[in-house]
């Protein structure tokens, strides 16, 4: 599943719930992957006013970025 984002911060994400792999597009060029992430964590960021400041507070920092980011 692709989203696009409203965000300063992020343009898109793309979550594979199979694997529960969130990969986040910044506006920088850079990509972002994580592993483990839960399902409802994509539903929460796009559903956030910031999504920028959804990714800095609640996902950045808590789950593991994926070694082939």
């Amino acid at each position: 599943m692709r989203i696009e984002l409203r965000s300063k911060l992020i343009d898109a994400a793309e979550y594979d719930a199979s694997q529960l792999r969130l990969k986040l597009f910044l506006t920088n060029g850079q990509i972002r992957e994580f592993v483990d992430v839960p399902a409802h964590e994509i539903d929460a960021l796009a559903a956030a006013r910031s999504p920028g400041s959804y990714y800095l507070k609640s996902i950045k920092d808590r789950y593991q970025p994926s070694t082939a980011a």
